[in-house]
């Protein structure tokens, strides 16, 4: 179950897509998505992203890494009823939610629920699974960002309003669509305080 809720072309766009994320990563060696992705707000609703980027996009998600192909993500594309479900989920925040043209859920389905150690595997694959996400958005100049509290709703809220399977855990709501103001490598990153020399330590 790869993908939810998205629509019948979406998911044959989906089938077709496969790794063209990376074939754009190859031929466009002066944009890095890994320095261009930073979180995005401010989006401009006059552009719509397009199901093959999406694509792509999903593609992307489910190579990342994850113990004996465990395949733990869940994807819910929402459609603008489930966006509307979402957005109605905290009246505080509707109106920064109502200004995000798409957003997709992601979960956790652990088949490991009594394991610490596996269940931590699965979760940290979907983490993997939705940077690759934004990554492949980033390098076709699409905005992002990581809602992991879903606007300040509880969870099994979230999980209600897409359908969510028994024993699925949310993972977060990506925001996404084309940004008010482009994405580029020049985009100043939040300070990383600690710095590389702060966490790495040199073994003999």
């Amino acid at each position: 179950m790869p993908l939810r809720g998205g629509s019948r072309s979406l998911r044959v766009l989906a089938a077709f897509a496969p790794l063209l994320w990376l074939v754009r990563l190859q031929t466009s060696p002066a944009f890095s998505p890994l320095l261009a992705r930073r979180s995005v707000v401010k989006y401009d609703l006059s552009k719509q992203v397009p199901a093959e980027v999406t694509a792509q996009a999903l593609e992307a998600a489910i190579m990342a890494p994850n113990h004996f192909l465990s395949e733990p993500w869940r994807f819910y594309s929402c459609g603008p009823e489930t966006r509307g479900k979402l957005c109605g989920l905290n009246e505080e925040k509707r109106k920064a939610a109502e200004g995000v043209p798409e957003m997709l859920v992601a979960t956790v389905a652990s088949e490991h629920p009594l394991s610490e150690k596996l269940g931590l595997e699965d979760h940290a694959a979907v983490a993997c699974a939705v940077q690759n996400f934004m990554l492949s958005l980033a390098s076709n100049g699409v905005g992002s960002k990581w809602m992991t509290g879903a606007l300040g709703a509880a969870p099994e809220d979230v999980l209600a309003a897409v359908g969510a399977g028994s024993g699925e855990k949310l993972m977060g709501v990506i925001w996404y669509g084309f940004p008010a103001k482009p994405l580029s490598e020049d985009n100043k990153a939040p300070p990383r305080k600690r710095g590389l020399a702060g966490v790495l330590t040199s073994l003999p």
